[in-house]
């Protein structure tokens, strides 16, 4: 396991692209605690040499600023990923009946600075705004959180993360257990399928493409209650799958939490692109 530390403006450490370890590897979960004043001080002085800008207006002073945050346009419903209705926290049964992810809770919406955000910090090499695009997950993922839970982050194929260079929704797990802390698990599951790249696909394409592409290890999931961390989620294939994966290895319930949702009809493909 590589231990991580990293500083707001500077890049979070990714641990390099592994293989699946077998079912009868020991998994190591472990809780990030609340930084140091050393490390907070570090951060201080490293944001007032270095100012970040926001990522969604380009403003000096956050990875996300105050008034882009004003700008999401909220989800407050937890959402089922597959039929998009609402779900009862208490007794998540949807009518569509597809139970192996119970249901995903989003910051806001996939649009306007937000969506613009998510992009730069994909694909942009936007590291460090982990950080501060990990405090709009934080309350939700407070929510689901409970004593026993633990933050595992939608994997990468090991060639993807490669060429991207990190996993976001890794970097995002990370930043989220340290705000709470809460347990995180980055080798819980990983991908062992390459797919396409998933962008104007129908939901059923999507879907098909990603049968089989995770593989969870019995002994990290065995009795878990397991939040999902991912970026965005648009036709909810990606986060299905693995949810499915988690479950076949003996996670006790799967629930979801995402930055962002994508609106249904709305052209937001690469939120599943991985």
């Amino acid at each position: 396991m590589h231990t991580l530390k990293s500083g707001p403006s500077q890049p979070i450490a990714t641990p390099p692209p592994t293989q699946c370890q077998d079912a009868g590897s020991v998994i190591v979960s472990r809780a990030v605690g609340r930084p140091s004043a050393v490390v907070r001080l570090g951060r201080l002085i490293t944001d007032l040499l270095f100012p970040p800008r926001c990522l969604g207006c380009n403003r000096l002073g956050s990875f996300y600023c105050g008034r882009c945050r004003a700008a999401i346009v909220p989800v407050t419903d937890a959402m089922c990923p597959a039929c998009r209705n609402a779900v009862d926290v208490v007794e998540p049964v949807c009518k569509c009946h597809r139970p192996a992810l119970l249901y995903v809770r989003a910051a806001g919406e996939y649009t306007g600075p937000l969506r613009h955000a998510i992009h730069r910090f994909k694909y942009g090499g936007q590291r460090a705004a982990a950080r501060d695009l990990a405090a709009l997950l934080a309350s939700g993922v407070h929510e689901l959180a409970g004593s026993d839970a633990v933050v595992v982050p939608v994997p990468l194929h090991p060639q993807r993360e490669h060429q991207r260079g990190y996993n976001q929704s890794a970097l995002l797990a990370r930043a989220v257990a340290g705000a709470l802390p809460i347990m995180v698990d980055e080798h819980a599951i990983c991908r062992v399928k390459a797919t396409p790249a998933q962008v104007g696909l129908r939901a059923a394409d999507r879907a098909h493409n990603l049968r089989g592409a995770f593989v969870a290890i019995t002994p990290a999931c065995a009795g878990k209650d397991i939040v999902l961390i991912d970026d965005v989620c648009t036709t909810g294939a990606t986060l299905r799958a693995a949810a499915q994966a988690l479950r076949a290895a003996g996670a006790r319930r799967v629930r979801a939490a995402v930055l962002a949702l994508a609106v249904p009809g709305s052209q937001a493909g690469d939120g599943t692109e991985r």
